[in-house]
């Protein structure tokens, strides 16, 4: 199978889980507004949000180590040294967490201390899960087992939520059980566990390992400086309300991170696996410049057509959020660009580039936010975040030219963007000539984008 056949495949296995439960979950937000105020939507997305920094605490991105090393290998011996290194590394300090999770949650007692230690943990085994699913090459398992998750949380969270009226306290048990059931399917499915020896453990596995991973560990706090430190700072000058109107707002802007962040996977994937070909530079400019165009028309479709769903989705109480969507779907697009330069990184094994690139990335948007707090109110958390991901993405496109010649031509590119300007004013005033206008320009792309790259694709996918 031609490489770009792969990649098309392994991204449509992953975005056809991942979308078609998002749309149950975009289905059940009038559910989640109508049944939990403000204040308790705002803690609840706390939780979540701080799996992005204590994660990456409790494995040291060792999965990824895994992901990295396991599809190089060549013999089963050399696997199993891979799985058994990796595990055994997770495990370790999986336990010496807990050990200090215990005492601290004796000595400083919290509100769901309990829950919140199987609901980071049974995220943690998930995840490690995930990342050998993709090592072994099933994105079909991935992608299944990624719906069944999501899917029986949706569920549970109608029955622990509308029915038993369980607030916060349901929600953290539809998550833990969900990740469970997840976490068996994929056991039994990649059967890993007949991998794992202890006399393979390897030392010099353990430190290529720990060397590839740890710098990951600091791109993910970075990371999650950049998309959640604003739900800290919120909370902290705002409170809860604000911030669940602030997460009601990223809920449209998550819909992108998971198509972006589906493909990116199998982009990955993709650059790693092709990096020793001859025409890998040419391969990857041209699905660089192409990914460029196919996210921008997939923004500007989702701001054209949210003025006409936003109000039957949201309850009116939520109802500022609108005017922030548009500026957090343009700093996805900038994410999602950033995340595909940094697969590169990640192929050349430059995990200390991709961690310098978005700690810059997260600084900035710390001292963005604080800077606009007194003058822009909660704007202050949006526009900080557009900011610091496209300055990500402008980092990471000068550094990435160091060690590979990536190439983005403005010219071809300022034309799409200008109609993201109309789409963006068309939005803000509710203009519904203009929203049509821009609708019809981004259609015009589509046209376009298909008959420009149409025999570049073909030709593509001829290619073995």
């Amino acid at each position: 199978m031609s490489r770009t056949k792969q990649l098309l495949k392994n991204t449509s296995i992953l975005v056809v889980a991942k979308i078609s439960t998002q749309v149950v979950n975009f289905l059940l937000l009038p559910l989640y507004t109508a049944l939990l105020s403000t204040a308790q939507y705002g803690e609840v997305d706390i939780y979540t949000s701080l799996a992005m920094i204590v994660i990456p605490f409790l494995t040291l991105q060792v999965e990824m180590g895994i992901f990295r090393y396991f599809i190089s290998c060549r013999d089963e011996q050399s696997r199993q040294q891979t799985i058994s290194t990796g595990f055994a590394v997770i495990g370790v300090v999986l336990l010496l967490v807990t050990l200090i999770y215990i005492l601290v949650s004796v000595c400083f007692p919290f509100r769901y201390s309990i829950l919140l230690y199987f609901f980071y943990l049974s995220q943690t085994i998930s995840l490690v899960l995930l990342q050998v699913c993709r090592s072994m090459g099933d994105n079909f398992s991935y992608g299944l087992s990624s719906f069944i998750a999501s899917s029986l949380a949706v569920v549970l969270n109608i029955i622990f939520i509308a029915i038993l009226r369980m607030g916060v306290e349901g929600i953290l048990y539809a998550a833990i059980i969900a990740q469970v059931m997840s976490s068996i399917y994929m056991l039994r499915r990649t059967r890993v566990l007949s991998l794992c020896s202890w006399n393979s453990i390897d030392t010099s596995v353990c430190r290529n390992l720990l060397s590839y991973s740890v710098p990951l560990v600091f791109n993910q706090i970075s990371s999650w400086a950049i998309n959640y430190s604003d739900r800290i700072i919120i909370l902290h000058f705002w409170g809860m309300s604000l911030n669940g109107i602030y997460a009601i707002a990223n809920k449209f802007s998550n819909v992108t991170m998971t198509f972006f962040g589906m493909y990116n996977l199998a982009w990955t994937e993709s650059v790693v696996r092709c990096i020793q070909d001859v025409d890998s530079v040419d391969y990857i400019n041209r699905l660089f410049e192409l990914t460029f165009k196919v996210y921008l028309i997939l923004i500007i479709a989702i701001i054209n057509i949210l003025p006409f769903i936003f109000p039957f989705m949201v309850d009116e109480e939520y109802h500022d959020a609108y005017y922030h969507v548009p500026i957090l779907l343009t700093a996805m697009f900038f994410s999602g660009m950033a995340a595909t330069i940094g697969s590169i990184y990640l192929a050349y094994n430059k995990t200390k580039n991709v961690s310098i690139t978005t700690t810059m990335a997260g600084i900035c948007n710390v001292i963005v936010h604080f800077a606009l707090l007194n003058y822009c109110g909660l704007y202050a958390a949006s526009i900080s975040t557009l900011v610091s991901f496209a300055l990500l993405f402008i980092y990471r496109f000068i550094f990435v030219r160091s060690f590979m010649p990536l190439t983005c031509s403005p010219v071809r590119l300022l034309p799409q963007l200008a109609v993201l300007c109309v789409a963006w004013l068309a939005y803000v005033e509710v203009n519904y000539p203009l929203i049509f206008l821009g609708g019809l320009l981004n259609l015009y792309y589509v046209y376009k984008l298909a008959t420009e790259h149409g025999a570049g694709l073909k030709a593509m996918f001829r290619r073995k």
